[in-house]
């Protein structure tokens, strides 16, 4: 935000809610953008819609995945047991018909705190192309552990945690790995040009990671199996095979007029 000074902001940054916002005395955020100007509503910051404001759409749709999974389900059949409005909203204790956005990510267990990092629970981070663990991402996962342990037993969530990480490596290793080297390849080799986005295979290679590839782990560890998988690496195969690996091959071919000059890496559609 910039202020203009007699009460005055710069129309093209303000009005403005977003939680990462910058203000003028360079904090960042506000309050409004979970809990509401005008009734600062604890309840509000508490509905899952609350985050879906932000959180949807083709490269992000952690609103949609929540609502087809259990808990959105169980969220929407129980809503009037979650004692949204109270002071004290401690899972397990307060309440447990179902978990929000919040639950998971930023209110309190009977063993930690409320947290206003929306980032302190997550030990894998499924933004870029190539999904890493975080730096402490071993105190991160025990974190949200630990408000798992609220509604399902040990076993349950360590196969989950499985699971999930066997869904990254999957993507890691068959789908990002494989269509950033054939990237990689194409631009050292001058075969595309520094401008960005001016190809077709970059917004494949794009869509790739950026949205299909965001979904199928977002779909996992959400546990929304439509986007896991048909949303997710459905179109990462597709996207893969007939857009990144065929579509390098004809611009290898187009530039140089020698089809196999540029190696790419060989497809093991096995685990696809």
């Amino acid at each position: 935000m910039k202020y203009l000074g007699d009460g005055r902001f710069d129309p093209a940054t303000w009005p403005n809610s977003g939680i990462g916002r910058v203000n003028p005395d360079g904090s960042k955020g506000t309050c409004a953008a979970c809990h509401g100007r005008h009734s600062f509503s604890s309840a509000l910051a508490r509905q899952p819609e609350n985050c879906g404001k932000c959180h949807l759409g083709p490269d992000h749709p952690q609103i949609e995945i929540y609502n087809e999974s259990k808990h959105g389900i169980q969220f929407r059949a129980n809503v009037a047991k979650m004692n949204l409005d109270s002071k004290s909203w401690i899972v397990g204790k307060d309440y447990s018909a179902a978990p929000t956005c919040a639950t998971c990510h930023m209110s309190a267990t009977s063993n930690q705190g409320v947290t206003h990092d929306v980032g302190d629970r997550i030990s894998i981070t499924l933004r870029p192309v190539i999904s890493v663990k975080l730096d402490n991402w071993e105190h991160r996962r025990i974190s949200m552990q630990d408000v798992c342990s609220n509604c399902h037993a040990t076993g349950w969530i360590n196969n989950f945690y499985a699971q999930y990480e066997a869904t990254v490596d999957l993507y890691n290793e068959k789908f990002a790995k494989p269509a950033k080297s054939i990237m990689d390849k194409l631009y050292a080799a001058k075969k595309l040009t520094p401008t960005p986005f001016d190809e077709k295979i970059e917004w494949t290679y794009y869509e790739l990671w950026h949205h299909q590839g965001r979904r199928a782990r977002m779909g996992t560890a959400m546990m929304g199996p439509d986007y896991a998988q048909w949303h997710g690496l459905l179109r990462s195969s597709e996207n893969l095979l007939h857009g990144i690996h065929s579509g390098g091959r004809t611009v290898d071919a187009g530039r140089n007029r020698r089809r196999h000059e540029v190696r790419f890496p060989q497809m093991d559609h096995r685990a696809i």
